[in-house]
């Protein structure tokens, strides 16, 4: 049972949601069996659950029994939750120079966050192999993340930018979308942080376990990034440390995701034990979910490395569209031939780009499948824009930012202001929505083709590797959904 949630095999899954499969077959694995007895050795409570198989989600956890709405699905107690505090305890024990260890837990300047002692705590455990006492636990994470376009990407050495070097990574970057893109560029920043610091606190408390395997703290730190949870408020008599706010904890962590789970977590004080209750009911043999919160699928692939079928939070991302066409427009002005019209130039549009910064108006643009009107931030920011695109077109008087700016703000204010402007601008909102959905599905048809065709002919690459079968669906589904956000934009009210 060497993998866990995300096991290669069940890489090939893709969640499933409103339909989910009804039972699944319990698993007789030894690793699953040493992780059920461990757990029991370690005085947690029994539960109705079970590790199991099911057609689409692959592996996760099955009712043995009937769950009842507000039953205690899982309680893990205190002793098995690894925290920053506890985990920080047991490395400063164990490191060589113990005369700095007391001085250096107390300079908070120099202790690790949570998800960095976590991660260095998983690693240096994970090296110890059967001499670990988590050894148990250990073996229920994922040997890979494969699916999780971080782990192809991070590279083989120490770095802060993302690895294009290899065939197979290069693919994956350039298929995986601009906002994925970003996020996992974001999440190799902080990863090379996370090992620096580590490594000068390692050398700085001669911890026992050197920190010199840059696969294996990917994995640690992706073992930590999609495992963890959240400990929430904490208790009056809890025994979490103050700034404890993560926790590792075994056997909870197999659970599976799905935007349909109804739960609600505490640390229950009088038993000492974190508990998970659910708060709609499961038959015998249907699996149980925990959710993992309201998130699309882009950021479920850029986090866990798995997407929905059918995920409820669909939308599209529309800041590069805003931005390149703000590029447009300067451009267009700064060639524009002297003597017409135009009372704009290029440093002027970026005045129009500012007054949308400063009101906390610029960016996180996105469309919903079920928008009939342009939302309020994307509104805004077109409205004002589309007076400099208007510059150059002969119907229209030329105005400068400052008026451009002082109109817009009537609007904002909800002043009256002339019909006409307002239906032209409307008109033009529409032409620019409409212009560039139709732009999304053209790309996204494209990419999708292009996936189909790399999917059907993929061959090893100069590493004799592969590209992880579901990787490849999880960024086929993106496109698709995004695709089918796009057409359903295009043929509604909205345009």
């Amino acid at each position: 049972m060497a993998k866990g949630r995300t096991f290669r095999q069940r890489r090939r899954r893709v969640a499933c949601t409103t339909q989910q499969q009804k039972h699944g077959q319990v698993s007789k694995e030894q690793e699953w069996i040493d992780l059920r007895n461990w757990c029991k050795a370690c005085k947690m409570p029994k539960t109705k659950l079970a590790l199991a198989y099911f057609p689409n989600t692959f592996r996760g956890m099955m009712a043995t029994r009937d769950i009842c709405r507000e039953e205690d699905v899982i309680c893990v107690p205190e002793q098995l939750l690894v925290t920053a505090s506890k985990a920080m305890s047991r490395l400063l024990k164990y490191s060589v120079n113990a005369s700095v260890n007391i001085s250096l837990a107390d300079n908070i300047s120099r202790k690790l966050s949570e998800h960095q002692t976590l991660t260095y705590w998983l690693y240096s455990e994970s090296k110890l192999g059967k001499d670990s006492s988590w050894r148990y636990y250990i073996k229920s994470l994922p040997q890979s993340f494969a699916s999780v376009p971080l782990f192809v990407l991070s590279g083989s050495r120490p770095n802060d930018m993302l690895s294009a070097t290899t065939d197979n990574e290069k693919w994956v970057l350039a298929h995986i979308t601009r906002s994925v893109r970003h996020k996992v560029a974001d999440q190799q920043t902080r990863l090379f942080s996370d090992w620096t610091r580590t490594s000068s606190f390692v050398s700085t408390t001669g911890a026992i376990c050197p920190i010199d395997d840059w696969r294996h703290y990917v994995w640690a730190w992706l073992a930590v990034s999609t495992r963890c949870i959240h400990l929430g408020q904490k208790a009056t008599r809890s025994p979490f440390a103050s700034q404890d706010t993560i926790a590792l904890a075994p056997l909870l962590d197999l659970l599976n995701h799905s935007e349909d789970a109804r739960i609600s977590t505490h640390f229950d004080v009088s038993n000492q034990q974190f508990v998970i209750k659910t708060h709609k009911p499961y038959k015998k043999g249907e699996e149980v979910f925990i959710s993992y919160g309201p998130h699309d699928n882009r950021f479920m692939l850029a986090e866990y490395g798995f997407v929905l079928a059918r995920n409820p939070f669909q939308s599209l991302e529309l800041d590069y569209y805003v931005e390149s066409w703000v590029g447009t427009i300067k451009l267009r002005l700064g060639t524009a031939k002297k003597g017409s019209m135009v009372t704009m130039n290029p440093s002027d549009v970026d005045l129009l780009v500012d007054a949308l910064r400063q009101r906390g108006l610029w960016g996180d643009f996105t469309l919903t499948p079920d928008d009939n009107d342009a939302p309020y931030r994307l509104q805004a920011a077109l409205r004002l824009l589309i007076t400099a695109e208007q510059q150059n077109q002969p119907s229209h008087q030329g105005v400068s930012a400052k008026r451009a700016v002082a109109q817009w703000e009537r609007w904002l204010r909800g002043e009256p202001i002339e019909e006409s402007s307002i239906c032209d601008k409307d008109s033009a909102i529409k032409d620019w929505i409409g212009a560039t959905c139709q732009e999304i599905v053209s790309k996204s048809a494209q990419t999708m083709d292009d996936i189909r065709k790399s999917r059907n002919g993929q061959k090893q690459d100069e590493n004799n590797s592969t590209i992880d079968s579901y990787l490849v669906h999880c960024i086929f589904m993106v496109w698709m959904e995004i695709n089918a956000v796009a057409k359903r934009l295009c043929s509604g009210s909205i345009i």
